[in-house]
């Protein structure tokens, strides 16, 4: 595998990692499966709030086997953005109207 990994130091977390496997990645020598070359991933969290962190980018792509039989084919995009704080003694019923109102705005 070839990739990056980027450590934010002064939170002490893991911030970004990205990766492209240029080889078969092989499990219990091939008998559990295998991922094929070419396949990535792309994975980000921030810090949303002080001392809070979220996953903000989700991507992986990649394909392969799983005992002889199973295809592995993950094809998965994630993006998240626009964290806001909301008050502290909100309702699930006020959570739900603000998350509709921002999906209708859109």
């Amino acid at each position: 595998m070839v990739g990056n990994i980027w450590f934010n130091t002064q939170a002490r977390r893991l911030q970004e990692i990205s990766g492209h496997l240029s080889h078969e990645v092989k499990f219990a020598e091939g008998l559990l499966g295998h991922l094929d070359p070419g396949g990535n991933f792309h994975v980000k969290q921030a810090e949303v709030a002080p001392g809070f962190w979220e996953l903000t980018i989700l991507k992986v792509n990649m394909k392969g086997k799983a005992l002889f039989f199973k295809t592995i084919d993950v094809r998965q995009k994630m993006s998240r953005s626009a964290f806001r704080k909301v008050a502290d003694n909100t309702s699930p019923q006020q959570a739900a109207a603000i998350l509709k109102q921002g999906s209708s705005s859109k």
